[in-house]
């Protein structure tokens, strides 16, 4: 499917191949990486293919934009959605796990499941604790511990091994996984901007109610090839 917009197009012909490698054995899985988190900009086009509506209801169904920091508005008889000028490049926030696994379907994706994310994490290396390696996080390699206060362009930081950017650290990122230990909640990988150092390992794993659209969970599209 080619899509309308032509930076919507970029995002998803630019995504990295990459083969997952079960640690135990079984078939290789070919898939497709996005380079970066969905950004502002990208997910406000998306969001305007779909012709998603507005949110008007205070239980939003898909994006959260009661919150007052919100990046992502529509407005207008149009309905066109749209983000701040100045969170442009940055990762989109506030999408829930529905509305994330919603905009992967229209671009043809998925969420990852947390074993493929930890697969591309770490380039298939069980031994690797960060995406960059073994050394542990400093503010030169990722946006994490309010050393920030908010989230950075995509791309700030350096790139892991694979091309990979913000795998650990500006906003967390959702997976297809539901928790075991609670089945209204959904997996989330990475860490964010907020979150403490031990966030960012790539063995860290948490999640979110699926219907929450948080200041800290961004989304990342993969492709079955």
């Amino acid at each position: 499917m080619r899509l309308i917009d032509p930076d919507v197009q970029a995002y998803v012909d630019s995504a990295v191949p990459f083969c997952v490698k079960p640690l135990r054995g079984g078939r290789e899985r070919p898939i497709r990486v996005a380079r970066t988190l969905l950004t502002c900009s990208l997910a406000a086009a998306v969001l305007n293919e779909m012709g998603a509506m507005p949110e008007t209801e205070s239980a939003y169904v898909f994006v959260n934009v009661h919150n007052p920091a919100r990046t992502l508005h529509c407005t207008g008889v149009m309905h066109r959605w749209a983000c701040r000028p100045d969170r442009a490049s940055h990762p989109a926030w506030g999408i829930n796990w529905a509305g994330a696994a919603l905009i992967c379907r229209f671009l043809g994706a998925r969420l990852p499941r947390a074993d493929e994310w930890v697969a591309f994490a770490s380039n298939n290396d069980p031994r690797r604790v960060y995406p960059w390696g073994n050394d542990p996080p400093s503010d030169a390699l990722a946006n994490f511990g309010e050393h920030v206060g908010s989230t950075t362009p995509v791309g700030h930081f350096p790139a892991s091994d694979l091309g990979l950017c913000d795998l650990a650290g500006n906003l967390d990122e959702w997976c297809g996984d539901t928790d075991t230990r609670n089945p209204f909640e959904r997996v989330v990988k990475g860490g964010a901007w907020s979150k403490d150092a031990h966030h960012l390992a790539i063995a860290s794993h948490r999640s979110k109610w699926a219907r929450l659209g948080t200041t800290t969970i961004g989304l990342r599209p993969v492709w079955d090839d």
